[in-house]
Order: C-alpha cells, then structure tokens, then sequence
C-alpha cells in the first residue's frame, strides 16, 4: 500500500496546527504571526540537506491565486460601504496611480542602481507594487488599537482593491520578456489592461447581484451558505481567466456588495469565511516558504535589502503623497502612516511566480528578492504600526 496519501495528509493537518502555535508563541516576543508563518514553511521546505524537496512553481502560483481571491472575498464581506465611501477615491487612487507610481520608483531604482534592463526593472517594480490584503488585515487586526475615522478604511480599501493593478501589470511584462510574447507592444497593453477592469468589474457586479437574489429566494441550509459562496468565489476566478478579466477585481466587489446587503445567515457567513481567509492566509505563507530555497537567498541579499529600503523609504511615500496630492483634508500625519504601512505579505511572492513559471530572465532573482522584501516589510513595517501610529498622531484616543 502507498502510504505517501496518509503521510501527505497528516502533514498537512500537523502544519496547520503547528503554525497556529508558532504564531501564538511568536507574538508574544513581538514577533508578527505572518512572519512566524513564513519561517515554519522555510524551515521544512528546502533549507537543507534533511528537508524534503519542494519545488511546483506552477502549482503553488494556482493554489495561491484561489486563496488570494478568498482572502480579497473576505476582506470585500467585511468592507463596509457607508466607512468606505467617504474615502472612495483616495483609496482608488492608491490603489491604481499609487502601484503605478511604485512600480516605475522602484524600476528606475533597479535599473539604475543595479544595472537591470528597463522591462526587467520595470517588472521587479510591479511585482512589489502592491500592499497585501492579507497582511494588513492581519496586523491591524492584531495590534488591536483604534485609529482615527477614515485611516483604516483607506488602508483596507486599497490593500484589497490594488491587486488587480499589480496583477495586470506583472502578467503584461512578463509578456513582453517572452520572445515573440505581446507582439501589439505598450498599445496591446493599454488594451487589455481596459478589458481586464471592464470584465473583472462588470462580472463581480453582475455576481453580486445575482447571488444576493439567490440568496433571497432560493431556501438553503445553513451549511450551504458558504458553500455556495465558495463555488461562486471558484466561479468568478475561473470565469475571469478565461476572459480576461481581473478575477482579484470581481471577487472584491462582489463580497462588498453582499457584505453590505440583507440576506439570511450573513453573520454566521461572515465568521466563517473569517476562518476561511485565516486558514488561505496560513496555508499561503507555509506553501511559499515551503518553495524558497534558503541557500539562493544570500546571494541576493544586499540587491533584496536595497529594493526594499528604497520601496519603504523612496517608492512608497512618494507614491501615497502624489496620489493624495488633489485630495484636501489629508494631513501630512497620515500620509506619512499611509506611507509606513504599506506592507507586503504574500502578494509580491505570488506574483514573482509568474515570471518564474514563464521562464523569463531575472525571474529566480525577482523571486528570492521579492522574498526578501516581504520578510522586511513585515519585520520592519509590520512590527512598528503601533508606534508609527503613536508618533503622527492618528491613534485614537
């Protein structure tokens, strides 16, 4: 009999457990529980010469997607609309000309700095782009302290809405790197970046509505509220790939629009996808861990530790400033805490996958970089959000 199904499985169900008690025992030293999630996946995947093996970039880049869209589903439940809508635009700002704005800091920084060619250093920017849904919610949710009205729902609104932004542009250059890839050039791009946000948005709206009257009229169990839920998250991801849409778009504003309607068992839906996100969120950082190779990472370091000290301290504030820039009523103060948490998680590795998977130049470096960053941002940025909230002034008294 073939046992590796068995021991698979009850490594699965040991890892989940152990991580639970990593982070536990970790945040009592300070130490975030993302961060302590990330190093038990390190530690047993191929940190050396007694780990197993684990390398299935492909597989890891499908797996992490679906649980990306479940976390951005979630984070959309909990949005709530009257909070968010004051701030509508600041944090669409962020979420699109401030990723941009990311994106050509740090291309520039890379390109100049470390001698990279324009499209790779461009592409390193993208895939650093973007603030993590998962990781914001995460250590907001741990520091448990209040800040003042409107501060958080900007972070949260652009934490879950700036995905499909750093998606897009990692996936068009990492096109342009593959020979003989987008032959119509930066108009091609242009192109399909308006149909990824026209299908993603105009899906997620029309799934929205639609389930919400499902919902209404259709009598279920209440064990298959989430479910159904579930399929429809799985149905929005598939059905924007094939299309072209932006699936991380659609799931967002689907969860906001049935996160802010009345339909039965919305309470006890939304503690469960709580546990659903939690559980991608774990699963995530262990399976990413897992795919890093310890050994690679120090020959990178002093090129991963540049990127990320110019993201946190040039590419980041520069980005939040302009993007606010026409907004009035901004305080220089939460600027500069926009500014500060600005964290990475798992996004930026879950992007790196994809130049890995096609192949392109750069791509393992980007990789083990992009890896570098993350565990900085936490580290650094992560920890600190408490004091940085203290210091400009917008903890709530």
């Amino acid at each position: 009999m073939n046992h590796h199904y068995h021991f698979f499985l009850l490594g699965g169900a040991l890892f989940i457990l152990l991580t639970l008690w990593v982070s536990r025992f970790a945040a009592r030293f300070g130490v975030p529980s993302l961060l302590a999630t990330l190093a038990l996946g390190m530690a047993f995947g191929n940190g050396g010469p007694f780990d197993f093996d684990y390398n299935y970039p492909s597989i890891t880049l499908h797996i992490s997607e679906i649980a990306l869209s479940i976390i951005i589903f979630t984070g959309g439940l909990e949005t709530r609309w009257k909070s968010v809508q004051p701030v509508l635009w600041q944090g669409i700002s962020l979420a699109s000309l401030g990723v941009l704005l990311t994106m050509m800091s740090i291309g520039f920084l890379a390109h100049w700095w470390l001698h990279w060619d324009w499209i790779p250093a461009l592409l390193m920017g993208a895939l650093v782009s973007a603030t993590d849904a998962a990781a914001v919610f995460s250590i907001l949710e741990n520091i448990r302290i209040k800040l003042v009205p409107g501060v958080r729902e900007v972070l949260e609104l652009e934490s879950g809405a700036n995905d499909p932004m750093a998606f897009f542009l990692t996936i068009s250059l990492t096109t342009l790197l593959i020979p003989g890839g987008d032959q119509d050039g930066w108009a091609g791009i242009l192109g399909h970046f308006l149909q990824s946000m026209v299908v993603g948005l105009g899906t997620g709206l029309l799934a929205g509505k639609f389930i919400h009257l499902f919902l209404k009229r259709i009598p279920l169990k209440k064990g298959q509220f989430p479910i159904v839920l579930l399929a429809w998250v799985v149905i929005l991801y598939a059905v924007n790939s094939l299309l072209g849409g932006s699936a991380f778009l659609a799931v967002y504003v689907t969860g906001i629009i049935l996160g802010n309607s009345p339909w039965g068992q919305r309470e006890l839906n939304l503690h469960f996808f709580e546990s659903m996100a939690w559980l991608m969120e774990t699963g995530l950082f262990l399976v990413l861990g897992l795919q890093v190779y310890l050994r690679q990472l120090p020959e990178v370091l002093w090129e991963g530790l540049l990127i990320s000290a110019g993201l946190m301290l040039l590419a980041r504030p520069v980005s939040v400033w302009v993007s606010l820039a026409l907004f009035r009523g901004i305080s220089a103060q939460k600027k500069n805490f926009y500014a500060w948490v600005g964290l990475r998680g798992a996004t930026p590795i879950v992007f790196a996958l994809i130049p890995v998977v096609a192949g392109v130049p750069y791509a393992d470096k980007m990789f083990n970089i992009a890896f570098i960053v993350v565990i900085t941002s936490i580290l650094f940025q992560g920890a600190t959000v408490r004091w940085m909230a203290e210091l400009t002034g917008v903890r709530k008294q």
